[in-house]
């Protein structure tokens, strides 16, 4: 009985703790969630400060604190080379708050997000020629961003590295002998770009290179 009684007691009690808990982290004000986004990027704790966004999110959705914790979030997450996660929080920003003013910024550093991812994607097709489209488009579109010079920079970085893609693309069908895969990739290569920025291969030890193309 006694037993019986202490078990009960714990279970009372556990339960009792669990739900204030559950209690207090909720139906804050955004002012709490906005502070406790901004202290744990200060300690490094990103995932922790996402959840805190998540609850800034649903539960002050048109707070004037959510684009402010959009952008620290993406900046922190960039500093830390998690580099998918900055591109969601600035992709939602132009969405949802991106303006005449603001736009090209936004954009920017969606860009920057990329262009740090690079050496990550560096064989992967898609990425490298979506990029460059969205590099294109930014030059196209804001000509007079205080941007446009970096964002030129890593429009002629992108496509010295899908140059050296194709090539190797090219190597691969060459080994296998077969042309046409050589000529058409090597066609993809832009040689006047190659011939004003003389570039260097990129250096891949020998340990890598033998598992690779």
């Amino acid at each position: 009985m006694r037993v019986f009684l202490f078990s009960a007691v714990v279970l009372a009690l556990f339960f009792g703790c669990t739900k204030k808990t559950k209690e207090s982290i909720y139906n804050r004000p955004a002012i709490f969630w906005y502070q406790g986004i901004l202290r744990e990027i200060l300690f490094l704790n990103l995932e922790t400060a996402d959840n805190y966004y998540s609850s800034l999110q649903s539960e002050h959705i048109n707070s004037p604190l959510v684009p402010d914790a959009m952008i620290a979030l993406g900046q922190a997450h960039l500093k830390k080379k998690e580099f998918v996660l900055a591109e969601y929080y600035f992709d939602e920003y132009i969405k949802r708050f991106g303006n005449q003013d603001n736009i090209d910024y936004l954009k920017f550093m969606k860009l920057q997000a990329r262009y740090y991812a690079f050496k990550n994607h560096s064989k992967d097709q898609e990425f490298m020629s979506n990029t460059i489209g969205m590099l294109n488009d930014f030059v196209d579109k804001y000509p007079n961003s205080r941007f446009l010079n970096q964002v030129e920079y890593m429009q002629v970085k992108f496509i010295l590295g899908q140059n050296e893609l194709n090539r190797a693309i090219a190597n691969v069908y060459r080994k296998r002998h077969q042309k046409e895969g050589v000529k058409r990739y090597l066609e993809r290569v832009d040689e006047i770009l190659e011939k004003e920025t003389h570039p260097k291969k990129s250096y891949m030890p020998w340990y890598v290179a033998i598992f690779n193309w």
